[in-house]
């Protein structure tokens, strides 16, 4: 099968890279993550680019929510709601294991 289909691609990395840079240039944060990519399209996944993108979290895959990102207008990567908590949260069904930015929500642990 020769398809186009891009499977078994796990962002994680990214996401937590991008996580950890909250507070930097968006500059250096972008030419740091864009040079060990394949493509640039994962960044904006959690990097809204307008206004109207913002989320307080994205959803990546089924169970896996990450925080929201966005640039301010001084070029500084900014979390959309610096407050959000896993421990705050509800997970939708009780057959799968809930997490935001890695952190289970939903099960006493």
């Amino acid at each position: 099968m020769r398809g186009k289909a891009r499977r078994g691609l796990d962002y994680t990395p990214l996401f937590r890279f991008l996580l950890s840079r909250a507070g930097a240039t968006w500059d250096s944060v972008y030419s740091e993550a864009i040079g060990r990519l394949d493509r640039p399209d994962p960044i904006f996944w959690l990097v809204a680019r307008h206004e109207s993108e913002r989320r307080d979290m994205v959803r990546v895959g089924e169970s896996t929510w990450f925080s929201g990102l966005f640039v301010d207008e001084d070029g500084i990567l900014r979390l959309v709601n610096p407050g959000l908590r896993a421990e705050d949260l509800m997970p939708d069904c009780s057959c799968c294991t809930h997490t935001l930015n890695g952190v289970r929500f939903g099960t006493k642990t």
